[in-house]
């Protein structure tokens, strides 16, 4: 995480340079296929729930997966 400052009067300043790649840098092809890779893994066998991909500056950051189990109803008279 890049280090920085926080002055009420300027507010925040970086001291480092992010070592994130910006948008406009490509991405390796390798980790496309990687993030790609995960996020079939998040929806093997998912029936009923979401899948939420944050990305970043053009980059996956996290993959969220929220899954719900549906139990059968059963009236009762």
């Amino acid at each position: 995480m890049p280090l920085g400052t926080y002055s009420r009067r300027r507010g925040f300043s970086m001291s480092t340079p992010d070592p994130t790649p910006s948008a406009s840098e490509p991405v390796d092809a390798a980790d496309r296929s990687s993030e790609l890779e995960q996020i079939r893994e998040a929806l093997q066998g998912l029936r009923f729930g979401s899948v939420n991909v944050i990305v970043q500056d053009g980059v996956v950051v996290q993959i969220d997966r929220t899954e719900k189990k549906r139990l059968k109803r059963f009236d009762v008279k």
